[in-house]
């Protein structure tokens, strides 16, 4: 009983983490004036939206609550490359940690949450690669601006 607690509690982290990269990525797209970037940032930030929905969807099966949505961040402008840098990593963080996660409850006996998890990384990992098309592209951007 307490490793299947330790997997909800590490399931609740995940929730977290990506109600936190949700509304990051949705306050990152508000700001972006190259549409292309803002549609790509407003994608990521839907997905991990929805895949906050299930993984709290999975808590509510576990526990009999859906867990409670974090308050809102203030994070403070920046530079665009600085911030998909930022992006990228927290894509990549995501991936591992749902992978990680996954893992853990496949082994305490909870396959359906292990599944869920494993879609949701590789889904993570996908974001990660839409996002550092985005960075090669602003770099290339900027390249050709230094260039002329």
């Amino acid at each position: 009983m307490d490793r299947r607690m330790r997997s909800l509690d590490e399931l609740v982290g995940v929730f977290g983490a990506l109600a936190h990269a949700a509304e990051l990525g949705a306050s990152r797209a508000r700001r972006a004036t190259d549409p292309i970037l803002r549609a790509r940032w407003l994608a990521i930030a839907a997905a991990r939206a929805e895949h906050r929905e299930r993984v709290a969807a999975r808590i509510a099966a576990l526990r009999g609550a859906r867990p409670m949505r974090p308050g809102e961040t203030n994070e403070p402008g920046g530079e665009l490359a600085r911030l998909l840098r930022a992006d990228l990593a927290t894509s990549h963080a995501l991936a591992a940690r749902c992978r990680r996660v996954a893992r853990l409850a496949t082994a305490v006996g909870d396959p359906e949450s292990g599944a869920l998890l494993e879609r949701l990384g590789a889904e993570a990992l996908g974001h990660a690669a839409e996002l550092a098309r985005a960075l090669a592209l602003h770099y290339a951007r900027e390249a050709r601006a230094a260039a002329q």
